[in-house]
């Protein structure tokens, strides 16, 4: 069974972030290697690419906080394959999750509300998740509603929807980033550019993405070792 974790996005914020090292490896505190995660956005209503490469970078100030450096692959379906980035085609080789950008979500479950702005399919039993979504029609209606910039919903809704996906079931909180709709109190943290996961969930997401990391780095081996043993090596 997979659950259906809802983002409820009914008031103004603004969000201040610093442009991302896209790629790099940083370290945090205790010298060791920042975790990464690659994205692969699926545009399917053909954004403005200013527009979606400020909201990325919204989301990845987020995630740089937490300890995480973000790579974006941007793949815009309203294009012929041949014209998309390159990894576009093909998976990941390290912690790859999806995050889809449709008109709206609604459609996706009988459960979704008109003033749902974004989705995540978590598994249950702890597997994990590895697609979510952003409805485009509805953070256009906020913004418009709340005078509030696109890509600053975007990038607040983004990173809110990947952290279901790297935090698992129950990620929702009484505050904070994660909590499925945000009070004044949030949006007045989210102003000053700290609406962000908390230390504790910052620390559960970089051990999520390590053991992702393990599960690739293993299954690749396993694969090679196949592969070799096929042909005798």
């Amino acid at each position: 069974m997979k659950k259906i974790f809802r983002t409820l996005l009914g008031l103004s914020l603004l969000l201040i972030s610093t442009r991302p090292l896209f790629g790099q490896s940083v370290s945090i505190a205790d010298g060791t290697s920042t975790p990464e995660i690659v994205v692969h956005v699926h545009d399917y209503v053909q954004m403005s690419q200013e527009t979606l490469m400020r909201a990325e970078e919204v989301t990845s100030g987020i995630l740089r906080e937490a300890g995480v450096e973000v790579v974006w692959v941007n793949c815009n379906f309203g294009i012929i394959a041949e014209q998309r980035e390159p990894g576009c085609a093909g998976q990941p080789t390290t912690v790859g999750l999806v995050m889809n950008l449709i008109d709206q979500i609604q459609p996706l479950s009988p459960n979704l509300r008109e003033i749902d702005m974004g989705v995540a399919v978590v598994p249950s039993g702890g597997r994990n998740g590895d697609v979510a979504y952003l409805s485009i029609h509805q953070a256009t209606s906020i913004a418009r509603q709340c005078s509030v910039s696109l890509e600053t919903l975007l990038g607040l809704g983004a990173a809110h929807e990947l952290g279901h996906l790297l935090l698992g079931e129950n990620a929702h909180t009484p505050s904070g980033l994660m909590k499925a709709r945000w009070s004044p109190r949030e949006l007045e943290l989210g102003s000053h550019g700290k609406l962000l996961f908390t230390a504790a969930q910052s620390d559960h997401i970089r051990r999520n993405i390590l053991a992702r990391q393990k599960e690739v780095s293993t299954s690749v081996v396993a694969t090679k070792v196949g592969v070799d043993a096929g042909f005798g090596l």
